[in-house]
């Protein structure tokens, strides 16, 4: 017989008396084998395998809008620190060498999913020392990859600037922002693993606190070297690095204090291995391909919008993608929230669990959707004018007609993001990479470069949800391809 998962007595008593059918495992043979092996659980394996499903999916999914949300408001934060407070051809710097740090954030992120979706298979199944072994590979891996990355980018800073399109007045800028920002990449890189890190173990709401201080200062943080140390464009880089550097070094602290409380994981024996840290960092590829493709395709819309509206198309985009980053980074949260959950359940075969659990993040998300459609076909003036004077007639009217079409993608991203992310969970990194491949390099990028042939700057806001469309066509094929497994 496979090895079964290993309810404790309290969990098998909770499944008698409860008339919720989502405690069934895999019928009564199950659970006389769960009494017959008599492991013991940590809390957090309890309330994966025996927890209600909506208040676990709410203590999962909440936090990770939470931090998600964070995320979206550093970004912005971090443009309007450096364009008010040093000015626009700084803005232009440090634009111009923000690939290496998306590069690096990538990276963690693959290593970050794919290894909390490694932990949570295999402690469902049982096997703490291959859940050991793939903590301690994303570990070692993700030191490796930040310490070769710090010392080659701060040795070859001018040389790299240049290549990224750095002239001779924005080559003094950007450098400065590389020397303040890379020699703290291992920190921010473990900061983004241990937030998924902390999730796995059971802790998304601490998770989600430490990534919110961790923004806070560093918002905080780059205004005080920039406004009152006079640091320019290298205090920005050293605000951000020490900021997540901190938050590194308390969630690193919690993790290894949560780790003792694991007895099962914390004795057993773990290793590194370079075939299990390849095998998580690929299934964590789709999240890395996503955070890439994102610069990519922002880039395609903003020479495309130049070439057909010019520099107001640029400006109107700027103004949706904030908008729809907002809606995008709620269901992303509600979607990576329930990697931890899906994971367990399914290294333990609980599938009633898994599709239960399944159902709940896609309904969030096409409630977020709907609203987001909502809000930007109601109140996208409204919206809009938040970020720009009302005197810019003409990039407001842009603005506003690019968000209704462009919202029109959250009919469909909600499944599209969450089967991305389920596959992921279920360590099918093949098919997840499919569903990011398709949204993003694929179908995104043949949208904005065909589209305006035949539908003018209305093409152009189009791509989006077109792309979503029939990713959601194929995504739905997949599903069902493997809803027997179910």
């Amino acid at each position: 017989m496979d090895k079964i998962h290993h309810i404790p007595n309290v969990c098998i008593e909770k499944y008698h008396k409860s008339k919720d059918y989502s405690f069934r495992i895999s019928g009564m043979r199950s659970i006389f084998a769960a009494k017959k092996m008599e492991t013991t659980l940590s809390k957090n394996e309890l309330q994966l395998s025996c927890e209600r499903l909506r208040p676990l999916f709410l203590r999962y999914a909440l936090p990770g809008v939470g931090a998600m949300l964070f995320l979206a408001l550093q970004s912005i934060a971090d443009g309007l620190i450096v364009g008010r407070l040093i000015g626009a051809t700084a803005l232009a710097a440090v634009n111009i060498v923000i690939p290496i740090y998306t590069l690096v954030t990538a990276v963690a992120l693959m290593i970050g999913v794919g290894t909390q979706a490694q932990i949570g298979i295999r402690m469902g199944r049982g096997d703490y020392s291959g859940a050991k072994t793939a903590l301690i590979s994303g570990l070692v891996g993700l030191l490796f990859f930040t310490g070769t990355t710090t010392v080659g980018v701060n040795i070859f800073a001018d040389e790299i600037a240049v290549f990224l399109g750095a002239d001779n007045e924005l080559l003094p800028l950007s450098t400065k922002y590389i020397h303040g920002l890379m020699p703290w990449l291992a920190g921010i890189g473990f900061q983004l693993l241990f937030d998924y890190m902390l999730k796995a173990l059971g802790h998304p709401r601490f998770a989600m606190t430490v990534m919110i201080g961790t923004i806070l200062l560093n918002i905080v943080s780059s205004v005080i070297c920039v406004s009152y140390l006079g640091m320019g464009t290298f205090g920005t880089g050293l605000g951000t690095g020490m900021s997540f550097t901190l938050g590194a070094v308390v969630s690193g602290y919690v993790i290894v204090k949560q780790l003792r409380k694991n007895t099962e994981l914390y004795t057993v024996h773990g290793r590194f291995s370079l075939k299990t840290f390849g095998h998580l960092f690929y299934n964590g590829s789709s999240e890395g391909l996503t955070e890439i493709s994102t610069g990519v395709t922002v880039f395609l819309f903003n020479i495309t919008l130049m070439k057909y509206v010019g520099a107001a198309g640029v400006a109107a985009f700027t103004l949706v993608d904030y908008l729809m980053f907002i809606g995008t980074s709620v269901i992303l949260g509600i979607s990576n929230g329930t990697i931890p959950i899906i994971s367990y359940n399914w290294g333990a075969r609980c599938m009633p669990r898994v599709k239960g659990i399944v159902r709940l993040a896609l309904a969030g998300n096409l409630v977020c959707g709907a609203v987001m459609i909502f809000l930007l076909w109601v109140c996208g003036h409204a919206a809009v004018g938040l970020f720009i004077d009302s005197a810019e007639s003409q990039v407001i009217d842009l603005a506003v007609r690019g968000a209704r079409f462009m919202s029109l993608a959250f009919l469909f991203n909600g499944f599209n993001i969450l089967a991305s992310s389920f596959f992921t969970a279920i360590d099918k990194p093949g098919l997840s990479l499919v569903v990011a491949s398709l949204r993003g390099p694929v179908l995104l990028v043949s949208g904005i470069l065909s589209l305006p042939r035949w539908f003018g700057v209305d093409g152009i806001w189009l791509a989006m949800p077109l792309a979503d469309a029939l990713t959601a066509v194929i995504v739905l094929w997949l599903v069902l391809k493997w809803k027997k497994r179910l």
